[in-house]
């Protein structure tokens, strides 16, 4: 097996791994070869959190395409997962709403309630 990799995106990590990998693995555990469940479930995945980091910033899609150098139907489909993103593209996406490569996601605060 070669090197896996993981990638964190807000709370969550994900193994990103070789796709002849990821086939081997399907065979093993007895999916169906073009299975696609699991694909679509981590790009729908890093896409929410993708945009989590965008609104966490307080950016539009289009200000965000505009400092990644990308098209709004790009930052979109990113955070749909209707397009796959690399790892590069995860930390530009970071990196232009000024978090850290390990960020863990927008902290929600605990409104007390006064009575």
């Amino acid at each position: 097996m070669t090197d896996i990799q993981t990638i964190k995106l807000g709370s969550k990590e994900y193994v990103v791994l070789p796709r002849a990998e990821y086939v081997k693995l399907q065979k093993l555990a007895g999916v169906p070869i073009g299975s696609v469940e699991g694909i679509q479930y981590a790009r729908n995945s890093i896409g929410e959190t993708l945009k989590q980091a965008r609104e966490h910033a307080g950016l539009t899609q289009t200000a965000l395409a505009a400092k990644l150098k990308k098209s709004q139907p790009m930052v979109s489909g990113a955070e749909s997962g209707s397009i796959s993103v690399s790892e590069r593209y995860v930390g530009a996406v970071l990196k232009a709403c000024g978090l850290p490569k390990d960020w863990t996601g927008p902290i929600k605060e605990k409104r007390a309630r006064r009575r």
